[in-house]
Parts: C-alpha cells; structure tokens; sequence
C-alpha cells in the first residue's frame, strides 16, 4: 500500500483533524510513523495502518459518565465534567509522580485536560 506525504489526521495538540506530514517511521515497530501538524508542528507517533484517526463526533451528554476523581476511566470512554458543563473522550491514562492515576481527556469546549482518576477517599479521624 503507497502512502502519501500528508494526510488527514487527528491532532491532539489542535484537537481537531488536520493535514499532518508524515516526517519518518519508528524503529522497530512496523507500523508506527512520526507525523507532523502542519498548523500547530506537533509531532505524534500515529499507528498509520489502522487509517487517519478520526475524532468521534458529538458526544451526548446524557450517556457519558459523569466525573469522579474516585472511579476509573477506560480509554475511550466519554465522561461529562459537571463543574464545566462539558463532554470529552479518554484518550489515554498514566502514572503521576506521586504515583497515582490520571486520565488525558479531550474536551469538546476545554480541549485537552489531564484529570485524577481512582483517587482513594480520605477518612476523617
């Protein structure tokens, strides 16, 4: 399969599709590529065989789940933040320094934001 030099993808910088330039492959994993935003010049490692990445739409807000810093997130899901009155999708989860959880989640009004997950609840003495 050809592949071009720009294509159309899912900037997670911009939080939207834009025209990305693929600048070179990843060593060791097939199926990896660097692409490059031509608005914002982000970089992003990008699986390219599974096709340009797409943002999901619109998302209903009254079939997210709504934010607690005490659940857990699967990536994917979508998740409606009360206090800002918005929807976003879990794009990916890590490890903070303190060594406990956050979720990256894209916000359609927000744009990206990084909250706690599985937070244990305090016990009052």
């Amino acid at each position: 399969m050809a592949r071009t030099k720009y294509s159309e993808r899912f900037c997670g910088y911009c939080n939207k599709s834009m025209k990305m330039e693929l600048v070179g492959e990843m060593e060791g994993m097939q199926s990896k590529a660097w692409f490059r935003c031509t608005r914002c010049h982000h970089t992003s490692l990008i699986d390219y065989q599974s096709g340009p990445i797409q943002p999901g739409g619109k998302i209903d807000a009254s079939t997210a789940t709504p934010y607690e810093p005490y659940q857990s997130f699967k990536v994917g899901q979508s998740i409606f933040h009360s206090e800002w009155n918005d929807v976003g999708k879990v794009i990916s989860k890590m490890k903070t320094s303190d060594g406990g959880q956050a979720i990256m989640v894209s916000f359609e009004k927000q744009g990206q934001r990084r909250l706690i997950e599985g937070m244990k609840p305090e016990i009052a003495a």
